[in-house]
């Protein structure tokens, strides 16, 4: 085949504006024959939105040397002229084994004397969806990186659109609405917020509430842990998540930068919770205006509900400037162009 696209597995962070690329790539090219490869959450969430792929069979945390020998099968099953890798560092290393030239997509970079970045060395070149200054390159990838700015997926739903997405998800108009989008991979067991949350849920103020939880692997326990709740609404998964963001009045996040940066878009203002397991986020979550970042060691019930009614107040009487952002037609373009079509 002519490219082959690895995306990371964990969560659905990559999968679903991997699929944004590739489907304005097939538009552009319909003539190229290319598939993706995944695993895990970002495997089901390739199906789940109509696409073929490839699945690698590995965990959501992948170990970093099963996944270069499952990238090595699959290319030499393949043998695609191209690969690109959205932040699955182990299939450069395979492309170089295989001797196929490789282009990774990325949103940052640690430092060069970090194992995980040296497979960097391997990249043709790299196409950076975020600002230029946010990190210092590794010293081998001078010259390779075109940086693009934050890539924003299409929405089918904006800020003017809140009575009617309340209408379809039969959330009354005069209700307080709290999203809670925590991610797929932060689950309960490994970063828990559910006891945090619906404390401090009880004390925002409002004789109509509502917190409508995406809970993806969570959603069995949560049930259980709120059925005699009326106020509370949790669902394994909903798309397009914007119809739930437009809805409220504010979003919760455990730090994951892609949902806070298209709350920020869409103008609906954010809180993360974060447990220090993403220093990444942790250093970009930060410089998002419109979001209220928070570490979970010590945080109290009412600490957050305070964060939480002080973000209500800026939905119903700011209107919060969108931050710049790109296209995924935009990347589709400059992937293109490196892979030389």
């Amino acid at each position: 085949m002519d490219v082959l696209f690895f995306s990371k597995g964990r969560g659905r962070g990559h999968a679903i504006p991997d699929a944004a690329i590739m489907r304005e790539f097939a538009q552009v090219r319909p003539d190229l024959d290319w598939a993706f490869a995944s695993y895990a959450t970002g495997a089901k969430t390739f199906q789940s939105l109509g696409y073929d792929v490839h699945d690698l069979d590995l965990p959501e945390e992948n170990p970093f040397l099963d996944t270069v020998i499952s990238t090595y099968r699959l290319m030499e099953k393949c043998k695609p002229r191209f690969v690109v890798a959205h932040e699955e560092f182990a299939a450069l290393v395979a492309a170089k084994l295989m001797q196929v030239p490789a282009v990774f997509i990325t949103d940052w970079f640690l430092k060069d004397t970090t194992l995980l970045m040296q497979p960097l060395a391997y990249a043709e070149s790299i196409i950076f969806i975020e600002s230029l200054g946010l990190f210092d390159e590794p010293s081998y990838v001078k010259g390779k990186v075109q940086y693009m700015g934050p890539l924003m997926r299409n929405m089918t739903y904006a800020r003017e659109d809140r009575s009617r997405a309340r209408e379809e998800l039969k959330l009354s108009e005069e209700a307080v609405v709290i999203a809670c989008l925590p991610g797929g991979w932060a689950t309960e067991v490994r970063a828990p917020i559910a006891d945090l949350m619906l404390s401090a849920f009880d004390q925002v103020k409002g004789t109509e509430k509502k917190l409508f939880w995406v809970a993806g692997r969570d959603t069995d326990n949560l049930i259980r842990q709120t059925k005699h709740r009326n106020d509370v609404i949790i669902v394994e998964q909903l798309w397009p998540i914007e119809q739930l963001m437009v809805a409220s009045d504010v979003v919760v996040t455990k730090g994951n930068r892609g949902t806070i940066m298209e709350a920020a878009y869409l103008g609906i203002p954010s809180v993360s919770l974060s447990h220090g397991l993403n220093p990444v986020e942790d250093y970009i979550v930060p410089r998002i205006a419109s979001n209220h970042p928070l570490r979970v060691k010590g945080l109290t019930p009412e600490q957050l509900t305070i964060c939480i009614e002080n973000q209500i107040h800026k939905t119903k009487y700011d209107v919060l400037a969108k931050p710049f952002v790109i296209s995924a037609s935009a990347v589709t373009s400059a992937l293109i162009a490196r892979l030389g079509f």
